[in-house]
């Protein structure tokens, strides 16, 4: 995993998440529609997992010999109830996403990326420390 440029797009670095992940029993992986593709689905399916990227409005279930891509769609419209339970699974980590943002700001100040890495991470664990501390009152 890295710390991606201000323009960069993100889904490309879905293949890095996922194989940083110590654990193979993964159920499920939520999403936005910025991950949206035939072959993140792919790469959530080898892991183990079923995807559950956000379609967009005029998603089509052509899936290019993406079984897990169709599986998804169909899914999507078949049980749009059971798809948003999982789905909002994600919000968890948005929530954290945010509240980090909101304590440290949106921007990290190193310059060099190995240093913007170290700043982030060091972000998550004082988030983290704050969050345990917090609880055990």
């Amino acid at each position: 995993m890295g710390v991606t440029g201000a323009y960069k797009n993100d889904a490309v670095q879905l293949k890095n998440v996922l194989a940083s992940l110590p654990i193979d029993d993964l159920e499920t992986v939520a999403a936005d529609s910025a991950y949206l593709s035939w072959h993140n689905c792919d790469l959530i399916e080898a892991k183990g997992a079923k995807p559950f990227i956000k379609p967009k409005r005029n998603v089509k279930d052509r899936s290019r010999g993406s079984k897990a891509w169709k599986n998804m769609i169909h899914y999507f419209r078949g049980n749009p109830q059971g798809w948003r339970r999982t789905y909002r699974l994600r919000s968890s980590a948005e929530t954290a996403f945010s509240a980090i943002k909101r304590k440290f700001g949106h921007r990290l100040t190193a310059v060099r990326k190995d240093l913007q890495r170290k700043e982030l991470m060091t972000k998550v664990i004082v988030y983290n420390l704050n969050i345990v501390a917090k609880t055990s009152l």
